[in-house]
């Protein structure tokens, strides 16, 4: 497969945002605009070629078929990836804070993303856990979010829904996959814990969720893929693109973090317009 099957994808540049320029001066923030959207697009994370748990998740079978005969192919971004880029940051100084941590301990309490590695979860699927703590056998994902993500959890709690229901489907099967392949890994695991960091000046607005280990949901989602895997190899949509749109499409909220959306026209070999 190569980038061509996305050959209508946005060849030019996103008009960027009009900003005072002092005379005889580039600007800083148009200069850095251009170099962060190249920085993402030669991220590994951009770039990778098996799928991974953040993305076993989703509700739609046809983006999950996307990414599969794409390779991790990733159209051409418009604009940084701002949130993905803070989320990135504070991931890689969390690092940090948990070996700092155990130091203060005096003791490896948490393993983290260095002791760990990728974790094999099943055949084509890996990633890389945050941190697990040996203390109560519990895999931990951190989520830098927004002010959305932590109201959402508060209003699912205020109106007493089901602990499942308190945090997106995507973060929670992300987590039990996680739980899967450190089990697979022969660690012990009894909980997930989602801990949502909160993309604000205060640390305090963090909220955390918390969920029992349920096997049954990590190799539900992984024989999900292997479903998904199943219908694009019957379809032989690497020979045939335009048969993935004969894959489940279920449009959310989400479409727009979609890769693969292309909004204001029919689905297709190139795109689909989500919601």
């Amino acid at each position: 497969m190569t980038d061509d099957w996305y050959d209508d994808a946005p060849k030019q540049k996103a008009p960027a945002p009009e900003r005072y320029i002092y005379p005889g001066l580039p600007s800083t923030i148009l200069e850095l605009r251009e170099v962060l959207i190249a920085q993402e697009a030669e991220r590994p994370r951009t770039v990778q070629v098996a799928l991974g748990p953040s993305e076993l998740g989703t509700p739609c079978d046809q983006q999950v078929a996307r990414k599969l005969v794409a390779a991790g192919y990733v159209p051409a971004a418009q604009e940084p990836a701002w949130a993905p880029y803070q989320g990135t940051a504070v991931h890689t100084a969390m690092e940090d804070t948990v070996a700092f941590w155990n130091a203060r301990l005096g003791r490896r309490r948490f393993l983290g993303l260095k002791e760990l590695g990728r974790l094999d979860v099943g055949p084509g699927v890996s990633g890389e856990l945050d941190a697990y703590d040996t203390d109560h056998d519990m895999v931990i994902d951190w989520k830098h979010v927004g002010v959305s993500a932590l109201q959402d959890l508060r209003a699912a709690r205020k109106k007493d829904l089901p602990i499942p229901q308190h945090v997106k489907q995507e973060y929670r099967v992300q987590g039990h996959l996680y739980g899967l392949g450190m089990r697979r890994r022969g660690y012990p695991v009894k909980f997930v814990r989602l801990v949502l960091l909160a993309r604000s000046w205060k640390f305090d607005d963090s909220e955390e969720w918390t969920e029992p280990y349920n096997e049954v949901l990590a190799l539900a989602a992984l024989a999900r893929y292997d479903r998904v895997k199943a219908q694009v190899e019957g379809l032989d949509i690497i020979s045939h693109p335009e048969r993935i749109v004969q894959v489940t499409a279920t449009p959310t909220n989400l479409c727009w973090w979609c890769p693969f959306r292309a909004y204001g026209r029919p689905a297709d070999a190139k795109g689909c317009p989500g919601k």
